[in-house]
């Protein structure tokens, strides 16, 4: 192997936040992979692309085939089948972890790692699997030197912006809900939208019904002088609004992570988001931002989420009060910020500390790096492979 290490990583957002974005002792390579999921849904579980120059694949979420070794980041389940945990397909792609190929398994965060011990659980050969879990490596991302955030306590209107293109899964609906609401009572909160509005099941959204009649009267907000919908914006430009806006809204119903999250707390902008998967590792409530209260597992998932037909009249009757709910606390957030300006901006000097001191690539990227050369290097031999002819496993249900 060279003194630098060839590390292939797959293109793509995710990709950016959980490897190095400034190596300096590896060589890493971006490399496209093909989408097979698009031809059987089942496939996005592994990766499709040209690794035999590799010394190792940093991949995210999808187990890499061929013969060079991999470290997998992921976010939630892996092996990422859902609707398919009784399969051969699972069984193989678990038994793809446990080979000697798959260095590490690193978890983005503890509400990952819990997911996936306890999907495992049940796995015959669970301790080569705990062997290779390490613990949480966060995302990454590049931090200014200085706040870019302007200090913004001479103004007189608070500006939101919320951003998620899953519009309905992100929390959109308890947007709206509360610019109606802060329209009708007068109250100086200006709220952007920045989103394609992916909505429904049939579109890919899980936490979504098929049929969209019950948003219609949240969606009509849309149309409230004190919002503005932007659509989709390149990352420049939504960084830009960021720089002249004072929170930064997450009221999400199943989010793993939210990049979002980071990426407003490098710009100075603090978060209110709500308490479910990995947003209360993130989020500090009362320092750089505010976690809203939901029903959750033990997991941290969203308690209503899989427990109801989600086309049925209790799960639409649930999706409504939760909307309401959530938006009523974050609407009352947002009063208190806007009258409270001093107290806004040490939310905001919290929120860049907090990117960083935990996020920034300048400290991350050293870290993956000699993880990486450290994976590099280990010997690999099928002998040593039990799990490629061992026993099945059985996975815990959810």
């Amino acid at each position: 192997m060279t003194q630098q290490p060839k590390v292939l990583r797959p293109y793509g957002y995710p990709a950016q936040f959980n490897t190095p974005r400034d190596p300096q002792s590896i060589r890493l390579i971006t490399r496209r992979w093909l989408p097979m999921h698009k031809l059987w849904t089942p496939l996005e579980v592994a990766l499709f692309m040209p690794t035999t120059d590799a010394d190792l694949i940093a991949t995210f979420n999808r187990i890499p085939l061929g013969t060079r070794p991999f470290a997998i980041t992921f976010e939630s389940h892996l092996p990422r089948l859902f609707g398919y945990e009784g399969s051969a397909a699972f069984r193989y792609f678990t038994r793809k972890l446990a080979d000697t190929r798959c260095r590490a398994i690193i978890p983005i965060s503890k509400f990952a790692r819990g997911l996936f011990l306890r999907q495992q659980r049940s796995c015959a050969y669970l301790d080569v699997l705990e062997d290779k879990l390490t613990d949480p490596i966060h995302p990454n991302i590049r931090v200014p030197e200085k706040r870019p955030r302007q200090d913004r306590r001479g103004e007189r209107v608070l500006k939101c912006v919320f951003v998620g293109s899953h519009f309905i899964r992100k929390g959109g609906l308890s947007v709206l809900h509360a610019a109606r609401r802060a329209h009708e009572e007068g109250l100086p909160i200006e709220f952007h939208i920045v989103s394609d509005m992916t909505m429904g099941a049939a579109n890919g959204v899980w936490t979504d019904p098929n049929a969209l009649d019950f948003a219609n009267d949240y969606l009509v907000a849309l149309k409230l002088p004190n919002l503005h919908h932007h659509g989709k914006l390149a990352n420049s430009e939504l960084l830009a609004l960021l720089h002249t806006s004072d929170v930064s809204l997450l009221p999400t119903l199943s989010d793993t992570y939210g990049y979002s999250v980071i990426e407003s707390f490098a710009m100075g902008v603090p978060v209110i988001g709500t308490a479910c998967c990995a947003l209360p590792e993130i989020i500090e409530e009362g320092v750089n931002g505010f976690l809203i209260d939901l029903p959750v597992t033990e997991q941290g998932v969203w308690a209503p989420l899989w427990a109801h037909d989600h086309d049925g009249v209790d799960y639409i009757r649930i999706l409504r009060d939760t909307t309401e709910k959530v938006a009523a606390r974050l609407l009352a957030h947002l009063a208190t910020l806007a009258v409270d300006r001093e107290k806004l901006e040490e939310m905001s000097v919290a929120a860049f500390d907090t990117a960083r001191y935990r996020f920034a690539a300048s400290k991350r990227d050293r870290e993956l790096e000699a993880l990486y050369h450290t994976l590099a290097a280990a010997p690999y031999s099928r002998k040593k492979d039990r799990a490629t002819s061992g026993p099945s496993c059985e996975t815990a249900s959810f």
